[in-house]
Formats: structure tokens, sequence, C-alpha cells
């Protein structure tokens, strides 16, 4: 993959609190490398808004591995971007061509409210994971996996739900969202 550097447009939902009405503000960055991931590129943005004495833009970016999902941003309207399954700190700059505009925004469902700019409380969605999220039943000893044949759709639905690090994504992205409220 060939390397390069590009400019962009950025538009970033600016909220001060959660108390507060947000609105998009626009930024322009440079010389971005093709080769960054999304949250280092808002590192860089936050190091020139610190520079001019502005207030950095807020966003989680707990592991940066790809693992948490924690990240929380729709990205030109779809969570995490525009790469399928795929996590914001994954992303790269190469999925960009020079002179685009970005839209960032967290995530918009009534189980995830706005703390600060990007920064969203996850901690409902936080509760549903730490309570295990599964029903367990005694099913007697585990059969001989080759002894149970399972349709390849079967199959292939379960390994792409056991891919699920329980970001939200889906929350945030379901069309009911608006009807969501975790207890």
């Amino acid at each position: 993959m060939e390397h390069y550097n590009m400019n962009l447009t950025l538009k970033v939902w600016r909220q001060r609190n959660s108390k507060s009405i947000g609105k998009f503000e626009t930024y322009s960055v440079s010389n971005i490398s093709s080769e960054m991931s999304f949250l280092e590129m808002i590192d860089v943005l936050n190091e020139e808004l610190i520079r001019e004495g502005k207030d950095p833009i807020a966003f989680d970016h707990d592991c940066r591995e790809g693992i948490c999902g924690a990240c929380s941003m729709y990205i030109n309207g779809r969570p995490h971007g525009p790469w399928h399954a795929n996590t914001t700190c994954q992303l790269h700059m190469r999925a960009y061509k020079d002179g685009d505009t970005i839209v960032i925004e967290p995530w918009r469902a009534n189980s995830f409210p706005v703390i600060k700019d990007l920064v969203v409380d996850r901690t409902a969605f936080d509760r549903i994971i730490q309570a295990g999220g599964y029903i367990s039943v005694n099913t007697g000893n585990a059969v001989d996996a080759n002894a149970t044949p399972v349709e390849k759709d079967n199959a292939d639905s379960a390994f792409a739900a056991a891919a699920c690090i329980g970001c939200g994504a889906c929350v945030a992205a379901c069309k009911n969202s608006s009807a969501l409220l975790f207890v």
C-alpha cells in the first residue's frame, strides 16, 4: 500500500457537558498520514487545539487495540466508520482521500447519553455486559463436536455472534434506538 499525506475537513460534534446543547464545529487538519489511525488523527487535531489555547475534543480511546469498542463514534453516519466489523481505533486514514470532509459525532441513542463532545455514557450497557448477558443451563455432558452436524448458515451466524466485542454499535445503529433505554 502506498503511503501518502492528506488534508481533511472535520465536522466534529462539540458539547460542553450533558446539560448543554451541542453543535458541529469545523476543523482543518493538514499532512495527515494515510497510515495513521483515526484516533491518532484526532490526537493531532487536539495537539493543535491545545497549542492554540482551545479546549481539546473529548473522546474515548480505552484500549486502542480494537477489542473494546469504547470509542463510540459515528463517522460519516456509520458506527466506527466505513470499514465493516472494525472499531474506530483500528480504522486507518487510508480509508479517506485528500480533501475529504469527515463528520464525527457521538453515538445517538437514549442508551448512550452524551457526556461531553464525543464521549457517551456507556454505564447502562456496561451493566448488561457485567451481568454476563447470557443464561447458563446444565445440559449434561458435552457431546463430541463432530457428532452433531451444524448447517453452514447456522455455523456462520454462530461465528459472527462470537466475534461480538460488546461495543454497543448495534444499539447505536438500531433504527429503533430512540426507544431503547437500558435500566
